[in-house]
This record gives structure tokens, sequence and C-alpha cells, in this order.
């Protein structure tokens, strides 16, 4: 049985997004339980990261507020949905650095964060998979029509010759 494009396509993309998900998910269930252990040196990487991160987030909001064509490609759900992550890593990031924390303060704080992009990450994967997102959806139209020209490739030419 052969899949449709589309289903396909829809299949990846969601399988990416779930994918990760389980990704951040065992990653935060294994700095909980200290299996992988958060060195002072990971610390102060994590913290930088997770402020260039969180800054992203929001640029990225504020570009698909103010741009039509960024906003048509990628759905704002998806940039609203991460806004409260990037509060989180702002508040948890600059606490960081005005006052020294314990080893307990990162163990706690990082997973929470791995758990909360797997839960964004999951829902996105599901959702996405009923209502993809339109750079899917242009994906799968542009499939369409290079598979229906490979199979009629006649008519393809006659189309290029009208257009020139």
């Amino acid at each position: 049985m052969k899949m449709s494009i589309e289903k396909k396509n829809k299949l990846i993309y969601s399988g990416e997004l779930i994918l990760f998900s389980i990704i951040f998910l065992v990653i935060g269930i294994l700095e909980l339980v200290k299996v992988i252990p958060l060195s002072e040196r990971f610390q102060l990487i994590f913290k930088i990261l997770t402020l260039v991160g969180a800054s992203w987030i929001v640029a990225d909001f504020i570009w698909s507020l103010l741009s039509k064509k960024h906003r048509k490609s990628s759905p704002l759900m998806d940039k609203i949905m991460m806004l409260p992550l990037a509060i989180y890593l702002y508040s948890y990031d600059i606490a960081g650095f005005v006052y020294p924390r314990s080893y307990e303060y990162y163990q706690i704080g990082v997973p929470m964060a791995f758990f909360y992009i797997a839960c964004a990450y999951l829902f996105q994967g599901i959702y996405h998979y009923y209502k993809p997102i339109p750079a899917i959806v242009e994906a799968i139209e542009e499939e369409i029509i290079e598979k229906e020209a490979k199979e009629n490739p006649q008519e393809e030419s006659e189309k290029k010759e009208e257009n020139q």
C-alpha cells in the first residue's frame, strides 16, 4: 500500500517534532536523576546559550508579528507557545548570574526547561499532523506538481513553451 505524499510529509514533520520531544524528555530525566552531572562550566554555558535562545524566541515572535511573509510560513501558535519558556529562561539565567546558586538549583531548573520544550514539541507534533503548517502544505503542493510533471513530461514541455 502506497502512502500519499500529503500523509508522508505530515508524518515526517510531526515525527521530527515528536522525536525532539523524546530527546528533550530523556535528557531532562537524565539530568534530574544525576546521570548527566551539571558541571560549573556547563552551568555557565547553559546560562549564556539559554539567554541567546530566549532572545531568539522573543525576536522570532516579534518578527512573526511584524512580517506578514514570515507569519504566513510559520504559525503564530508555535511562537506564542514558546514565550513562557523565554520568560522562564530570562528569569532563571539572570537570577543565576546575580546570585551564586547551588548545584540543586541547576539540577531542578535545567530539566524543567527541557520538560517544557518536550511538552511543547509533543503537542506541536500531534497538532501539526492534523493541521499542517503552511510550509508543509506548500512542500506537498510542490511535490505533487513534480510528480505530475514526471508522469506527464509532454504536458510539462507544452506548458513551458506556452510561458515563453
